[in-house]
């Protein structure tokens, strides 16, 4: 049980950190008054949390499968 937690917590935590940053960036994008130059601001506000986000999802699927894998093992 405390697998499919933790995997449930961590994919929650990558797409809200993911979204979050998408939004940054468009909010980003229109406070410059240039509109479609939106990968320059996604460059300004960097890649790093985007990294985070899909290293949160990826873990959360592993935690996911460590779950069902036990659930396995038990019947």
């Amino acid at each position: 049980m405390k697998y499919i937690i933790m995997g449930a917590t961590s994919i929650l935590s990558g797409i809200m950190l993911f979204g979050m940053t998408w939004i940054a960036a468009a909010i980003y994008t229109t406070r410059g008054g240039q509109y479609g130059q939106f990968a320059d601001a996604l460059s300004a506000i960097g890649y790093f949390p985007i990294f985070i986000s899909i290293l949160l999802v990826i873990t959360g699927i592993c935690f996911f499968v460590m779950a069902f894998n036990k659930h396995l093992e038990d019947e």
